[in-house]
């Protein structure tokens, strides 16, 4: 990891939440950050808009993990306006061991 990102990704925090929501182009998203806090917002470019949100659920997860070289569970829950999901971000302490086949 470059050192620009990794002051960057030191300055925002922990990842505390996440809104994930739909629009006619993209699955979009705002990233709610523990101390120091902030937000971070974008978009998810491989996830088409009209695919399911179970599959941006995953790939937001996936983002969260790989932007911040941790593993975490999201807990999502269905807002009352549609197309749109909160998720709570919890770090997963210690993930089991990838099982590799040969």
């Amino acid at each position: 990891m470059s050192k620009t990102r990794q002051e960057w990704r030191d300055r925002l925090g922990r990842p505390a939440m996440v809104v994930l929501f739909r629009t006619p182009l993209r699955w979009r998203y705002a990233v709610y950050f523990a101390e120091p806090g902030g937000v971070f917002d974008g978009a998810l470019t491989d996830e088409p808009a009209d695919g399911p949100p179970e599959s941006a659920q995953a790939a937001m997860r996936q983002w969260i993990q790989d932007t911040f070289q941790q593993p975490v569970a999201v807990a999502w829950k269905a807002s009352d306006q549609a197309d749109r999901w909160t998720g709570t971000v919890h770090p997963v302490p210690n993930p089991p061991p990838e099982i590799t086949t040969p």
